[in-house]
């Protein structure tokens, strides 16, 4: 996964996490390499490495808003609270595997509540710190975790409109999971990126007004993200780009039954070296992951 570093936002991309090891000196047991805890960091969506691994994640982010960043009558600083209580479910599947090595799939769940706080330095520029501390548990093993992932992500708005509206993005980002499989229980990554919302004219979505949101973001790894791929094969991964499109009304949440997001939509990510491939729901801005 964090995480320092989403994702921000960046987003870390180890669900089938391995050891920095030389391939001839890889472990034969692929469910340690590719540690089950990352799954907390991921959004719901599928996830793929080298047309060899994948990774069902379906995540479900509760969050509670406390407060909302602003500034008040008297021109004092709002800070904007939030706590939050993501569950993730994780189907992971390994394929192609000569015989001798036996994998089932094998199923997680991790819970991993935290903390966000959305800080207005001046009217255009809000950065978000955050914190998550929580467990896992995987079944086919009886293996728990615990867990653990933070950040601060950044976003400055360059130009508002009635109709228009768009963004840099920025983030750091730190996650780890105890125990850890030999040296890697740790990560980080850096991301840069942009982000726009469009009004629709002429277009309302279940009656209401509705915007076109996007953005681009960048991800570059701290260190290399090793997958075991094979016994005698290993991909590494520096950095993902992410692409995101979705539909929104603005400032006003989409509800569906008893959960609300900011849009509904789908984000596509992949590697500069086309190893690494994912799809996942996009329902929130980078910025508020």
């Amino acid at each position: 996964m964090n995480r320092l570093c989403r994702s921000l936002c960046v987003v870390l991309l180890v669900l089938l996490l391995s050891p920095g090891v030389a391939a001839q000196e890889l472990d034969e047991q692929p469910a340690k390499q590719v540690h089950w805890a990352t799954a907390a960091f991921f959004g719901t969506g599928w996830y793929r490495v080298a047309d060899n691994r994948s990774s069902y994640i379906f995540r479900i982010p509760p969050r509670q808003t406390l407060s909302k960043a602003g500034w008040d009558e008297q021109g004092e600083r709002r800070l904007g609270w939030e706590i939050l209580y993501p569950l993730a479910l994780g189907l992971h599947k390994l394929d192609d595997l000569p015989d001798f090595i036996e994998l089932d799939n094998y199923s997680t769940i991790t819970f991993t509540p935290g903390v966000a706080v959305e800080v207005p330095i001046n009217e255009r520029w809000h950065l978000r710190p955050y914190l998550h501390l929580g467990v896992g548990y995987e079944s086919t093993k009886d293996e728990w975790a615990r867990i653990f992932y933070g950040g601060v992500n950044s976003r400055l708005r360059m130009s508002e409109d009635e109709d228009t509206a768009w963004s840099l993005l920025g983030a750091l980002y730190y996650a780890g999971y105890k125990p850890s499989f030999k040296s890697r229980g740790r990560y980080g990554s850096i991301m840069f990126g942009a982000e726009t919302n469009r009004r629709l004219d002429g277009f309302e979505l279940f009656g209401e007004t509705t915007w076109l949101n996007a953005h681009l973001t960048y991800d570059y790894f701290f260190d290399n993200i090793n997958f075991n791929v094979s016994p005698t094969e290993q991909v590494s991964i520096r950095d993902t780009w992410e692409l995101g499109v979705s539909l929104g009304y603005g400032g006003q949440k989409v509800k569906i039954g008893w959960f609300s997001f900011e849009h509904l939509g789908l984000s596509y990510k992949w590697s500069s070296n086309g190893k690494y491939q994912a799809i996942s729901f996009n329902l929130r801005s980078p910025f508020t992951r």
